[in-house]
């Protein structure tokens, strides 16, 4: 992440890819970092077509930024790969801004595909608009609901979350899901009778040393992602943090884990915060 590097809001000109605008415009207020606004054009054109498709954006970029209080944001057009292009982009940026689906406007990006790239290459926060018909940013006293699995590499989403949590005077909830692995296939393997009773334990006794004064916990068996979307309807949760296995663009799989399901499960903006990276 570069210090101080501007929120990055990709836009392909589709009325659902403004929905990021919302996100993006309660992330400046909350961080005061500057705003640069993205169009990735996938096919070059003359001298002539690349200026006109410049200034078309840096009219449209700009009003957008205005109805948005994104202050006087920078606009740039830039041609290539999409997905390839915004993670470029991202490289000098301190989050990323994107919504999970549309298409229209300039056609140069269909925002589905490409935000599942983005969010699984990204080396910087994304945070992911999932395109509701009205998107509502986080914020009016409703929870930052964090996932934390126990782990190292977790603790990185915590906190990012928490920085965030403390500047908008939001409060935050710790989830930590646990299961009971399957056996691994051999014919006799059992697991001891008190197995879960000590994973419950061990989850529980790091719930209580992680958590600080005033943030609340919550305790689930079951699978992490399913256990995620449920919470954060029962909490009303105002926006969810999530932690990537941060495998690189190009090793992370196809849609399945936990972070995909969370991304594509919920109405909710979901923070992922990657951890390492190739």
């Amino acid at each position: 992440m570069a210090e101080n590097g501007p929120i990055l809001i990709p836009l392909d000109g589709s009325s659902l890819a403004e929905h990021a605008l919302v996100d993006a415009a309660w992330l400046k207020r909350v961080t005061g970092l500057p705003v640069r606004l993205i169009h990735v054009v996938e096919h070059d054109g003359s001298p002539e077509q690349r200026q006109e498709t410049a200034e078309r954006f840096r009219k449209y970029a700009t009003e957008q930024a205005e109805k948005h209080g994104l202050g006087e944001p920078v606009c740039d057009v830039v041609y290539g790969s999409p997905a390839k292009e915004i993670l470029q982009a991202a490289e000098t940026a301190s989050y990323v801004v994107i919504a999970t689906h549309g298409r229209g406007g300039f056609r140069a990006m269909v925002l589905g595909s490409v935000a599942d790239k983005v969010i699984r290459g990204s080396k910087v926060p994304v945070l992911a608009e999932p395109g509701t018909e009205a998107p509502e940013p986080p914020g009016n006293g409703r929870p930052v609901l964090v996932a934390v699995d126990g782990s190292e590499e977790a603790e990185r989403g915590l906190a990012v979350a928490r920085d965030l949590a403390a500047k908008a005077g939001l409060p935050i909830v710790l989830l930590r899901a646990y299961s009971v692995p399957p056996p691994a296939g051999i014919e006799f393997s059992y697991y001891p009778a008190d197995l879960s009773a000590t994973l419950e334990a061990a989850a529980k006794e790091y719930l209580q040393a992680t958590a600080k004064p005033g943030e609340r916990t919550i305790l689930v068996q079951g699978d992490a992602a399913t256990a995620i979307l449920e919470c954060a309807e029962q909490e009303n949760a105002s926006l969810i943090v999530v932690t990537s296995t941060g495998k690189g663009f190009a090793k992370r799989l196809a849609l399945g884990s936990t972070t995909d399901r969370v991304v594509h499960g919920t109405h909710r903006a979901v923070l992922v915060v990657p951890t390492h990276h190739d």
